[in-house]
């Protein structure tokens, strides 16, 4: 068999429940950003018609918090998760932020600036989605506290003063915006629109990416595969 006959040579990068989990996230996310966004911008024509194919105002509440609570029910189990299993254990390791990742930033913008020579050499996980996880992560634990405390809305003026309330209101909104941009643009681009995995990146459908990209991409990552016999 010719060298351009075999399938490339592929190494596991998502495993199956980590899979699962991203699937769950994003259809979460993405059923309360549209139930969300069509209160919250209500005057619109478009939102307008969004609520009326949910039912009515009525029905969007129950679509929306019912995803609310399913979104709160994957923050807890995946802390658990990345707390106390053996593959989360080992995953919260690689993903937490240390000193090398904001001096991979800077020498990447040095390097993309013309004023560096060598990118960095990223292991499992480089700073960009470290970034996005723990950006992400943030700002679902923000929205979650915050659209707990106006869905009790009556039992929270109990014990907090209106402008808090306000104020949570403005969070949970903005917040939600943003985490619905960063997603859509930043992670999007990066995951399937970036030049070296266009048009798409397979790992969150098969959990598997190509070698070759893992070696240009993460070099590190790919150095200690090799060495540990993996690939």
């Amino acid at each position: 068999m010719s060298e351009e006959s075999r399938s490339p040579v592929t190494v596991e990068r998502m495993s199956f429940l980590f899979r699962v989990q991203h699937m769950l996230l994003m259809v979460s996310l993405l059923v309360l950003a549209v139930t969300g966004f069509a209160l919250m911008y209500h005057e619109n024509w478009l939102a307008a018609a969004v609520i009326r194919f949910e039912g009515g105002v009525m029905f969007r509440g129950i679509i929306h918090r019912s995803a609310a609570v399913f979104l709160m029910a994957q923050l807890v189990y995946h802390a658990f998760y990345m707390l106390f299993s053996r593959e989360g254990k080992r995953e919260l390791k690689e993903v937490w932020l240390t000193r090398r990742d904001f001096d991979d930033f800077l020498q990447a913008m040095r390097f993309n600036l013309g004023m560096g020579n060598e990118y960095p050499r990223f292991g499992r996980y480089g700073y960009k989605e470290k970034f996005q996880y723990w950006g992400a992560t943030t700002g679902v634990f923000l929205i979650s506290v915050t659209g707990f405390i106006l869905w009790a809305e009556n039992f929270s003026m109990r014990f907090l003063p209106k402008f808090v309330l306000d104020l949570t209101l403005i969070i949970h909104g903005y917040q939600g915006l943003l985490i619905f941009v960063v997603l859509l643009f930043w992670h999007l681009y990066i995951v399937h629109l970036h030049p070296s995995v266009f048009p798409m990146n397979p790992a969150w459908l098969t959990g598997k990416v190509d070698v070759e990209w893992l070696k240009e991409e993460h070099p590190a990552e790919y150095e200690k595969l090799k060495g540990e016999g993996v690939i």
